[in-house]
C-alpha cells in the first residue's frame, strides 16, 4: 500500500483480530506488524485466550462459537502458545496482563445492554439471530468468570533491535523517578 508512512509507526495496536487472522496465518500477520512497526515503537495486542487445561464445557463452548457466532476464528489459545509466536515474530514480551475476571465485566454489561434491546434486535435481525448472541453473551460472561476464557494484554517491543532504540523503546515502561 502507498499510503502507509514510509518509516513506520511509533504505536500499533490490535485488538483481538488475530483470531479471526487465524492459526495458519498468525506468523504471516504478526510479520507484517513487526514490518510496520519503528525499531523504538510498541506494539499492544490484546487477543482473546484459552486456559491451556480445558474442561468439556469449556469444547462445548469453542464449538458453538465456531459454528454459529464466528465463523473460521481459530486462534484462542493459551498464553504460552501465543507467547510463543510473539517472540517467533521477533517481539519481545515487555508486560502481559490476563484481563479475564475485568473483560468479563465488560460482557456482562453488554449482555444487559443486548437484552434491553431485544424487542429492537428481534424486530430487525430475527428472534434466532438475538437468542444466539444472548447465549453466546452469557456463556462468555461464565466462561471468563470461570477462568476458561481470558483476554491477554500484551506490551510488545521488537526483540532484534539491539542499540540505543532498544532502551527508548522501553523507556516509558519504566518509572519517571528511576534513573539508570
Amino acid at each position: 500500500r502507498d499510503d502507509l508512512p514510509e518509516e513506520g509507526f511509533d504505536r500499533i495496536t490490535s485488538l483481538e483480530m488475530a483470531e479471526h487472522v487465524g492459526i495458519r496465518r498468525y506468523q504471516e500477520f504478526l510479520g507484517i506488524v513487526k514490518s510496520l512497526l519503528k525499531d523504538d515503537g510498541v506494539f499492544y495486542f490484546q487477543v482473546a485466550g484459552l486456559r491451556r487445561h480445558w474442561r468439556f464445557e469449556d469444547l462445548a463452548w469453542g464449538l458453538f462459537m465456531g459454528e454459529h457466532v464466528f465463523p473460521g476464528a481459530d486462534a484462542s489459545c493459551p498464553l504460552g502458545w501465543v507467547s510463543d509466536q510473539l517472540e517467533r515474530a521477533g517481539f519481545e514480551i515487555q508486560r502481559v496482563h490476563n484481563m479475564g475476571s475485568h473483560y468479563s465485566r465488560t460482557l456482562a454489561d453488554w449482555l444487559v445492554n443486548w437484552r434491553s434491546k431485544e424487542a429492537d434486535i428481534v424486530a430487525k435481525y430475527g428472534a434466532g439471530a438475538y437468542r444466539r448472541w444472548e447465549v453466546f453473551l452469557a456463556w462468555s460472561v461464565r466462561a471468563a468468570r470461570q477462568g476458561s476464557s481470558t483476554l491477554f494484554m500484551f506490551t510488545l517491543t521488537k526483540a532484534d533491535v539491539m542499540d540505543k532504540r532498544r532502551i527508548s523503546s522501553q523507556a516509558h515502561l519504566v518509572p519517571k523517578d528511576i534513573s539508570v
